[in-house]
């Protein structure tokens, strides 16, 4: 695995646009961190490879788990035929995803996404000399709020970079990890150890309560009726949505079925969505969206608030 640092303060995304759209290589995937950036890059790849032609794709929880599903099918597809797709995702693709491309660009993260990044580059060794993997720094990208995965960055920039290792090399990981878990937090205890004192104490109750391998606090389930299904799919969707919405207790199919029709997105934007009417309740913390669902980038940010024409 050949691994190319670009860290320099003026790296932009309009400039990794630029090289992601000039490669020769016709098969990329760009890992970001956050899904403002992954639909920002996507447009930008739009404009540079328009056309019939370019495929450039895009993959982040804005999208329902339905989308997301037709999207990895057709990344598939097309790496399999050697169709020339260009890939913008957040770390999603990371977690499962058996994707093989020839040149990967990962935006600046921890140790650990890094690697995960170069795991889907020549994956299956498939190619005589080795991927490449670039990991770059936008001055405008975003990353996430939590400090641990703040205190994770400056824990891999200790350990990795030009002039430092690559991720693959063993001992600088034995390093980076040893200096990860022992940084402290608000309360002076080094990651995870208020969780060990529980299980020291036996308080397991208590270690089920705040354990949380993934944190859901931050964003909320939103159910879409994507205009562009099948209309038997909508109706059916629509009618679960009424299910929940009943008097009378109707058992966890509804559920169950709108998951393939459920995004993610954050808490906040959430609460602006139903206080402007873009969302509606459905039960607990579930809300239907009621604004716009584009066909690429599923809820978009940076699209305009209109109303559709399937408010339930």
């Amino acid at each position: 695995m050949e691994y190319q640092w670009r860290l320099d303060e003026d790296v932009t995304w309009e400039s990794i646009a630029d090289d992601i759209a000039a490669q020769d290589d016709d098969q990329i995937l760009a890992v970001v961190n956050t899904t403002r950036d992954a639909a920002l890059l996507h447009r930008l790849l739009l404009e540079r490879l328009p056309g019939p032609d370019a495929s450039v794709l895009h993959l982040s929880t804005r999208m329902t788990a339905g989308h997301r599903r037709e999207v990895i099918t057709r990344i598939g597809e097309d790496l399999k035929t050697g169709r020339a797709i260009r890939v913008v995702s957040t770390s999603l693709i990371e977690a499962g995803v058996d994707v093989d491309f020839p040149r990967v660009y990962r935006a600046w993260a921890p140790a650990e996404s890094l690697q995960q990044a170069a795991g889907r580059c020549n994956r299956d060794g498939r190619m005589t000399g080795p991927g490449t993997v670039v990991v770059f720094r936008p001055a405008d990208g975003g990353v996430p709020k939590d400090p641990s995965y703040r205190a994770a960055l400056g824990a891999t920039a200790e350990f990795f970079g030009p002039g430092l290792s690559d991720p693959h090399d063993l001992k600088a990981l034995e390093g980076y990890y040893a200096k990860r878990y022992a940084l402290q937090d608000a309360e002076d205890l080094a990651m995870g150890e208020h969780i060990e004192e529980l299980r020291r104490a036996w308080d397991f109750p208590a270690v089920a309560g705040q354990f949380r391998m993934i944190d859901d606090s931050y964003g909320q389930s939103v159910v879409v009726v994507r205009p562009g299904l099948p209309e038997e799919e909508q109706r059916e969707a629509l009618e679960d949505i009424k299910r929940l919405r009943g008097a009378y207790p109707c058992g966890p199919e509804p559920l169950r079925r709108l998951q393939s029709h459920t995004a993610t997105l954050p808490r906040h934007e959430v609460a602006k969505a139903l206080r402007v009417g873009l969302a509606e309740p459905i039960i607990g913390d579930l809300v239907v969206w009621c604004g716009h669902y584009d066909e690429a980038r599923g809820l978009d940010p940076e699209a305009r608030e209109d109303r559709t024409d399937f408010l339930v």
